[in-house]
């Protein structure tokens, strides 16, 4: 597992929080059990429980908080698809995971803390993280 220190500073305030990315793999297995009560004139099969057909990878994103006031962060990501921000509202914690890659695949991220009025700040140093084939 591989880590990166990434820094972000927030404009007129000059605080360095430090990001740092986490590439790894989990492996979700699930065993499902169906109950049936079909009448007795119909042959009840049960449907057979499916894996996924690998590891399901995660990229797990955290850093240290800002000194500054700030309501929480955005996370974006840069990959093959462009520039996306992966959270719909400010994160208010100081780590992220983004279960949304795929293997085989090299990402970059960033983020951005965001003031109580709304304002982001520069983008912290940019990491890399190359997600493993299966």
């Amino acid at each position: 597992m591989a880590t990166a220190w990434i820094a972000f500073q927030l404009g007129t305030h000059r605080h360095t929080g430090i990001l740092r990315i986490l590439a790894g793999a989990k492996h979700f297995i699930e065993a499902k059990h169906f109950i049936t009560d079909a009448p007795t004139f119909f042959h009840s099969q049960q449907p057979e429980a499916k894996l996924p057909p690998g590891p399901q990878h995660t990229v797990t994103l955290s850093w240290k908080p800002s000194t500054s006031a700030v309501v929480g962060y955005n996370v974006y990501r840069r990959g093959a698809s462009g520039v996306i921000r992966l959270n719909f509202a400010p994160v208010s914690a100081t780590s992220y995971v983004d279960s949304t890659v795929s293997a085989g695949q090299t990402y970059f991220y960033v983020t951005k803390a965001v003031s109580a009025k709304g304002p982001e700040s520069a983008p912290s140093n940019e990491v890399r993280a190359d997600v493993p084939t299966p």
